[in-house]
C-alpha cells in the first residue's frame, strides 16, 4: 500500500511540475511583452510631442512669411497661409496640451508658449491693419520688425526648451526600451531553456517510473487486484498525459504569440533608431543648405562643425576650414578675445539662454546678425549677413538728414558743407564736392573730414597738386559722361599710376585709401558736379548699396543747387519785373494826369463855354481817364506788394464810415447798371490801415457790380471773437468750384476770352488778398454758378473795443 501511495504521489508531482513551470514561463513572457509595449508607446508619445512642437513653430513661421509678403506687396492672397496657420497652431496647441498633461514641467513650458503665440499674432495683426490703412512705412518700421523678431525668437526659444526637455525624456525612454527588449529576450529565452530542461527531466523521470511500474507488475502479476489497481492507475496516467499534451500545445501557442510581439517590438525600435538617424541627417542637410554661417563648438570651445557658408567666411579671413575642426576657437582667432562675440557667447552658455545681437566685422567688412544657442555639451553660433539692410538703413537716415539740411536754406555752398559732414562717418572717411561754374570750369567747393586739421592739409594738397579734370577717369570724367565710378579696392598699383611724383605717391600712400566712389550730381538733365566718397582705414569697401545711396545723395544735392540757382534767377527776374511795372506806371501817370487836368479846364469853361454834347464827351473822357488811373494804381500796388515794399500805416479807425464811403464811391456805377446797394454792416473799432481797408472793400464792390446784371448787392458783417468778417454778397454770374482758388492768382480772369464782357487787369482780387494778409487778415470766396458769389474780408479787431 505504501508503495502504491508513493508511486501515485510521484506521478502527480511529475505531471503537475511541468505544467506549473510552463504557466510561469508564459506569465513571465506576457509580463515582459507588456513592459516592452508600454516603453514603445512612451517613445512614440515623446516623438508626437516633438513633431507637434515642430509643426507649431513651422506654422508660426508660415504665418510670419505670409504677413511679410502682404506688407511688401499689399496682395491679400498672401494672407491665406497666415489665416490657415492660426487655425493649425490652435490645433497643435490643443494636441500638445493633451500630450503633456502628465508632465508638470512641460505643462509650464507649454503655458509660456500659449502666452507668446497670441502676443506674436497681435503684432502681426497690427502690422496688417496698418498696411490696410495705407500706413506702409509704420507697418514695416524697424521698431515693429524688431518687436516681431523678439517675439519670434522668444517662441523659438520656448519651443526649443520644450523639445530639449522631451528629447532628454526620449533618450531615457529609448534606453529603457532597449533594456526592456534585451531583458525580455533574455528572460524568455532562459525560461524556454529551463522549461525544455525540465521537460526532459520529467520525461526521464516518467520513463523510470514506467520501468518501476513494469517491475512491480511482474512482481505482483499473481495478484489480480493489484494488477487491476495498477491498470486503473495506468488509465488515469494516460488521461493526465493527454491533459499535459493539451497544456503544452497551449503553452507553445503562447510562446509563439510572445515571440511575434518581441519581433514587432524589435522592428519598432529599429524604426525609431532609423527615424533618429534621419532627423540627424536632415539637420545636417538643413545646415549645409543654410545661407547663414553656422558653427558648432563643444564645451571646451573646440570646433566640431562648420557649414559651407561659415567655411567661406573662414577662407575670407585666411583660415582653412578643414584645419580648424578640433581646435579651440580663441587660439585660432585670438582677436576675438575680449570682443563682444566672446562676451555674448559666454553669457549665452552661462545663462543657458539663446542670445541675439548685431555687430560689425571689420575683417569681413560685413554687418552680422549673430545668434548664440547653447546646446547640451556645447554651443551653436549662427551669423546672418545684414550688411545690405544696415547700409540701406544708414543710407536712408543719411538721405533723410541730408534732405532736411538741403531744405533748410538756399545758400547751397553752406548746404553742401553740411551734407558733406553728414556723409563723413557713416558713409565715408573723406567727402568732396566739385562743381561746374557758369564758365564750364570745374572747381572743388567742399572737402570734409572729421579732423579739421586734415581738411586744411587736404586743401593745401589740392592747391599743390590740382586735380586733372581732363583725365580718362576721376571727377572730370564722371562730370563729362554723367556715369559714376566705383573702386571697391584701391591697390598700390593704382596709386602709383595716379601719382605726379614720388612725394605725391608718398602722400597718397599715407592716406591709406582703401575704396573710393565718384558719382555725378545731375538735376534736370544737367551734370552740375560730382560727389566723391573715400574710405581709408575703416576697412569699408564700397558696393552697389553704397553707390545707390551716393547717387541719391548727389541727386538731392544737385536738385538743391539747381533750385537755389533758379530761385536767385527768379528773384532777379521778379525785381526786374517790379522795377519795370513801377517805371511804366509812373510814365503812364504823367501824361494821364495832364489829360485829367486839361479835361477839368475845358469842363470849367476857362477856354470858352461848351455845349451839352461837348460836356458829355468830356465826361466820357474823364470816366475813361479815371478808369485808366485806377488800373495804373492797381498795377503799382501789385508791384509794391510783390516786391515786399508796401507800407502799412496802422491807426485806430471805425469800420462803419469806411464801408459807407466805399458804397458812396460805387453808387453811380451800380445805378448805371440798375443794381441796388444795401448796407447791413455793423460798426467796429479796428487798429489797421484805413486806406487799404477802403481799397479792398472798393475792389470787392467793383468786382460784384462788374459781374452782376440785376438784383441787389449786400454788405454784411459778422463778429467772430477777435476778428470781424465783412461779406459782399452779389447776384452775379458765379464762379465754378474748380476756379475758386485761381481767381486770386495775378492776371487771372473769370472770362478767359479776348472778347470778354468786362474789362480789368485781373489784379484786383490778387491785390485785395495780399493787402488783407498784410493787415493780418484774409479774403475768401464762396460761389454758385448762375446764382452769385460771396467775397469775405476778415480783419482782426481791437480786443475789448467792441464789447
Amino acid at each position: 500500500m505504501a508503495l502504491k501511495l508513493s508511486f501515485t504521489a510521484q506521478r502527480l508531482v511529475l505531471a503537475l511540475v511541468p505544467a506549473i513551470l510552463v504557466l510561469l514561463v508564459g506569465a513571465l513572457a506576457y509580463d515582459r511583452a507588456r513592459t516592452v509595449v508600454r516603453d514603445v508607446q512612451e517613445v512614440g508619445h515623446s516623438h508626437e510631442i516633438i513633431e507637434g512642437s515642430d509643426a507649431l513653430l513651422t506654422r508660426a513661421i508660415d504665418a510670419e512669411t505670409g504677413q511679410r509678403a502682404y506688407l511688401l506687396t499689399g496682395d491679400e492672397t498672401f494672407l491665406d497661409p497666415y489665416l490657415g496657420a492660426r487655425a493649425d497652431i490652435a490645433r497643435s496647441l490643443d494636441a500638445l496640451r493633451r500630450l503633456v498633461r502628465a508632465d508638470s514641467s512641460q505643462i509650464v513650458r507649454l503655458a509660456a508658449i500659449e502666452r507668446v503665440v497670441p502676443e506674436r499674432f497681435a503684432l502681426l495683426d497690427t502690422a496688417i491693419a496698418l498696411r490696410r490703412s495705407g500706413a506702409v512705412a509704420e507697418a514695416t518700421s524697424a521698431a515693429r520688425l524688431r518687436a516681431g523678431k523678439v517675439k519670434m525668437d522668444q517662441l523659438r526659444s520656448l519651443v526649443a526648451d520644450l523639445q530639449q526637455r522631451e528629447r532628454t525624456v526620449l533618450a531615457a525612454r529609448l534606453g529603457v526600451e532597449q533594456r526592456s527588449v534585451r531583458n525580455a529576450s533574455l528572460l524568455v529565452g532562459a525560461a524556454a531553456i529551463i522549461a525544455l530542461l525540465i521537460s526532459l527531466l520529467v520525461n526521464l523521470t516518467f520513463s523510470r517510473a514506467l520501468r518501476e511500474r513494469d517491475s512491480a507488475n511482474i512482481a505482483l502479476r499473481a495478484v489480480n487486484q493489484d494488477l487491476e489497481h495498477q491498470s486503473e492507475q495506468l488509465e488515469m496516467q494516460a488521461v493526465e498525459m493527454e491533459s499535459q499534451a493539451a497544456e503544452l500545445e497551449a503553452t507553445a501557442e503562447d510562446l509563439k504569440s510572445t515571440n511575434d510581439a518581441l519581433i514587432r517590438t524589435t522592428k519598432a525600435a529599429e524604426q525609431a533608431r532609423d527615424a533618429a538617424e534621419g532627423a540627424r541627417l536632415r539637420l545636417e542637410r538643413m545646415l549645409e543648405n543654410l545661407p547663414d554661417s553656422a558653427s558648432v563648438f563643444d564645451s571646451e570651445w573646440r570646433w566640431t562643425y562648420v557649414n559651407p557658408s561659415a567655411a567661406r567666411n573662414l577662407t575670407k579671413v585666411g583660415l582653412e576650414p578643414s584645419q580648424v575642426i578640433g581646435k579651440v576657437l580663441w587660439d585660432v582667432v585670438p582677436r576675438l578675445r575680449g570682443s563682444r562675440f566672446e562676451a555674448e557667447t559666454r553669457r549665452a552658455v552661462r545663462d543657458s539662454k539663446a542670445v541675439d545681437y548685431e555687430d560689425y566685422s571689420a575683417a569681413l567688412d560685413t554687418w552680422l546678425e549673430n545668434s548664440i544657442v547653447p546646446v547640451n555639451g556645447g554651443v551653436m553660433t549662427f551669423s546672418r549677413d545684414i550688411t545690405r539692410r544696415k547700409r540701406e538703413a544708414q543710407g536712408a537716415q543719411l538721405l533723410n538728414d541730408a534732405s532736411k539740411v538741403l531744405a533748410s536754406t538756399l545758400d547751397y555752398e553752406q548746404t553742401l558743407e553740411a551734407v558733406a559732414k553728414l556723409a563723413v562717418g557713416d558713409l565715408a572717411d573723406w567727402c568732396a564736392v566739385d562743381l561746374v561754374d557758369p564758365e564750364g570750369r570745374v572747381r572743388q567747393v567742399v572737402v570734409s573730414h572729421k579732423d579739421e586739421a586734415k581738411i586744411k592739409w587736404a586743401k593745401e594738397l589740392n592747391k599743390r597738386y590740382p586735380p586733372d579734370y581732363a583725365g580718362s577717369t576721376g571727377v572730370g570724367h564722371v562730370i563729362r559722361t554723367g556715369q559714376s565710378e566705383i573702386y571697391p579696392e584701391i591697390t598700390d598699383e593704382m596709386l602709383v599710376a595716379s601719382a605726379r611724383d614720388s612725394e605725391h605717391l608718398s602722400i597718397t600712400r599715407e592716406l591709406q585709401i582703401k575704396s573710393a566712389l565718384v558719382v555725378p550730381m545731375i538735376a534736370r538733365g544737367r551734370t552740375l558736379g560730382a560727389l566723391t566718397l573715400i574710405s581709408t582705414d575703416t576697412g569699408r569697401r564700397y558696393g552697389e548699396v553704397d553707390q545707390a545711396v551716393a547717387m541719391e545723395l548727389a541727386t538731392r544735392a544737385a536738385i538743391a543747387i539747381d533750385n537755389a540757382q533758379l530761385y536767385r534767377s527768379a528773384l532777379a527776374a521778379s525785381d526786374a519785373k517790379s522795377a519795370f511795372l513801377a517805371i511804366m506806371s509812373h510814365e503812364l501817370r504823367t501824361p494821364l494826369n495832364a489829360i485829367i487836368g486839361y479835361q477839368s479846364l475845358l469842363a470849367e469853361g476857362i477856354e470858352g463855354t461848351l455845349n451839352a454834347a461837348q460836356l458829355a464827351q468830356l465826361t466820357r473822357i474823364r470816366a475813361s481817364a479815371d478808369h485808366l488811373l485806377g488800373l495804373i494804381d492797381e498795377v503799382l500796388t501789385f508791384s509794391r506788394v510783390d516786391a515786399g515794399k508796401e507800407v502799412v500805416r496802422r491807426d485806430e479807425v471805425r469800420l462803419g464810415p469806411i464801408v459807407s464811403e466805399a458804397l458812396t464811391m460805387v453808387t453811380a456805377l451800380a445805378e448805371s447798371k440798375g443794381l441796388r446797394l444795401r448796407n447791413e454792416a455793423a460798426d467796429a473799432r479796428l487798429l489797421t490801415d484805413s486806406g487799404k481797408v477802403r481799397q479792398i472793400i472798393l475792389n470787392l464792390l467793383s468786382n460784384a457790380i462788374k459781374f452782376s446784371d440785376d438784383g441787389e448787392i449786400v454788405v454784411r458783417t459778422r463778429l467772430n471773437g477777435d476778428s470781424i468778417a465783412i461779406s459782399i454778397i452779389d447776384p452775379g454770374i458765379g464762379i465754378e468750384a474748380v476756379n475758386l482758388d485761381k481767381i486770386f492768382d495775378p492776371f487771372w480772369q473769370v472770362e478767359q476770352r479776348s472778347t470778354r464782357r468786362v474789362g480789368g487787369t485781373g489784379l484786383g482780387l490778387s491785390v485785395s488778398r495780399s493787402l488783407a494778409r498784410l493787415l493780418g487778415g484774409d479774403v475768401s470766396a464762396e460761389s454758385t454758378v448762375e446764382k452769385g458769389s460771396v467775397f469775405t474780408l476778415t480783419l482782426p479787431v481791437r480786443r475789448g473795443a467792441n464789447n
